[in-house]
This record gives C-alpha cells, structure tokens and sequence, in this order.
C-alpha cells in the first residue's frame, strides 16, 4: 500500500515538471529567425545582430559583445595615450 502511494506521488512529480517545462518553453520570445540573435553591445548598448559583433569571454559565464565603433573607440584613445 505505501508502494503503491509513492509510486503515485513520483508519477504526480514527473506530471507537474513536464507541464512545467512545457509552459516555460511556451513564454519564451519567439523570432523570426533564432539563428540571427539580436545582441546588446556591452559599452555603447546599441543591439546589434551577433553575428556583427565581437564575443569575448571572460571566465566561463561571462561573455561581452563589441561592436565595431566601440572597438574604433577604444583603438584610437589606446593610441592617443601612447602618442602622450
């Protein structure tokens, strides 16, 4: 009788997390096209498709997007502060 009623509750479990997960899949943003992500540029904050962007990582989570006009950016003022 006690088998009987845990094997009920695991069953309810297993029930509940695949309702679960199926309602988290459900509010996830849809786009169009989820090769071509959106991504924000971590000094400037202007999105920017990723494939346009540089990705660096720094540790194991973290990863930081560079668009071209920060990289510019940050080239010139690194050679200004060489040149003084």
């Amino acid at each position: 009788m006690v088998g009987l009623i845990g094997i009920a509750v695991i069953v309810l479990i297993v029930i509940f997390a695949i309702f679960y997960g199926y309602g988290l899949i459900l509010k996830q943003e849809r786009s169009s096209n989820p090769f071509n992500l959106k991504v924000k540029c971590t000094l400037c904050g202007r999105f920017f498709d990723k494939e346009n962007l540089v990705e660096r990582a720094i540790g194991i989570e973290k990863l930081y997007y560079f668009c071209g006009d920060c990289i510019k950016s940050l080239y010139t003022e690194h050679l200004n502060k060489k040149q003084n």
